[in-house]
């Protein structure tokens, strides 16, 4: 593969029409409330092109040249997952998108990109992660318990991969409050119960005061940003929302975790969408409130949805 291991420049007709970027929306209403939240998914709904994919994936490609060795971790065990995953995601796009993917003699070609990228398995998170906007995670079954294995992750949230790498479920979630208590047990059911075929998703927020999408620091106990007021929160603060999917593979066993992250400043919001996030803000426990960094956004935020709420604009 050529220009950092994410194949070839391709040519072809002018790129289809994209759909909107539909970002779900988190929350049912104004209250926090702590729960999986899975519902079913379609496996045809698995992957989603829209019209944010070409700004995200030049973003993917720049992330995989320059700093690959933070965004890219597969260990020896994970390999044969990895496999699968990259013929499953194959089939599923030139499937589901035949005017955006093709695949012929070993090769993908993504009209999105104008790539061509090799199907033979030799780097197959590298592929991957130039082919879709979603991050993907390898989770492996082991004696201690479902392990994060491997994964190309170019938008993490406050988090870094080579600190999960090969930890178990409780050591990956420990800084998420009540988890041990609340979550931990059904959580490792679930993913021991997962059917060949069955796939579900999620979602999972945070407001941020930085809109980059690769933030593998975390910011959420450092001190505010004095200049992010209730004048300009509207546009310097953002939801950002990780629609998160689930699903097995029947001949390695592993389960897949898809991210595929939106995000969008709090100006953009609805009323009654700015409604229902200034009250999940206000109820949610203080545990989770510095958790999430709203210890850092809260105040200006709630000013800015507080005014939308109320038919007004996100800025006075």
């Amino acid at each position: 593969m050529s220009d950092g291991g994410t194949g070839d420049q391709g040519t072809g007709p002018a790129l289809p029409a994209l759909p909107p970027a539909d970002m779900p929306w988190p929350f049912d209403g104004p209250a926090f409330r702590m729960s999986m939240g899975l519902r079913a998914l379609a496996p045809a709904a698995w992957i989603q092109p829209d019209a944010e994919w070409p700004r995200l994936l030049a973003g993917r490609r720049e992330l995989l040249r320059t700093r690959r060795g933070e965004v890219l971790a597969l260990m020896p065990e994970a390999t044969p997952a990895a496999r699968e995953l990259l013929e499953l995601l194959a089939d599923h796009l030139t499937g589901r998108f035949p005017d955006l993917f093709t695949a012929a003699d070993g090769w993908i070609e993504s009209r999105i990109t104008g790539e061509r990228l090799p199907l033979d398995g030799s780097d197959p998170l590298a592929v991957m992660g130039a082919l879709v906007a979603d991050d993907l995670c390898i989770m492996t079954r082991t004696h201690g318990g479902w392990r994060l294995t491997g994964a190309v992750l170019c938008f993490p949230n406050r988090w870094r991969l080579a600190d999960k790498l090969g930890k178990p479920m409780p050591g990956i979630h420990r800084p998420v409050p009540d988890y041990d208590r609340t979550l931990a047990v059904p959580v490792d059911r679930f993913f021991d119960a997962l059917a060949d075929g069955k796939a579900v998703w999620r979602t999972n927020w945070a407001l941020n005061d930085d809109p980059a999408l690769f933030q593998p620091v975390e910011t959420a106990h450092t001190s505010p940003d004095r200049t992010i007021t209730a004048e300009n929160a509207g546009e310097r603060l953002f939801l950002r929302v990780e629609r998160q999917t689930l699903r097995h593979l029947p001949g390695s066993g592993a389960v897949i975790f898809g991210i595929r992250t939106y995000q969008r400043a709090i100006r953009q919001l609805s009323p009654d969408h700015a409604a229902d996030l200034a009250g999940v803000i206000r109820t949610a426990p203080e545990d989770t409130a510095r958790y999430k960094g709203l210890i850092r956004t809260a105040g200006p935020a709630l000013a800015v949805l507080d005014r939308i709420a109320a038919g007004g604009q996100g800025r006075p």
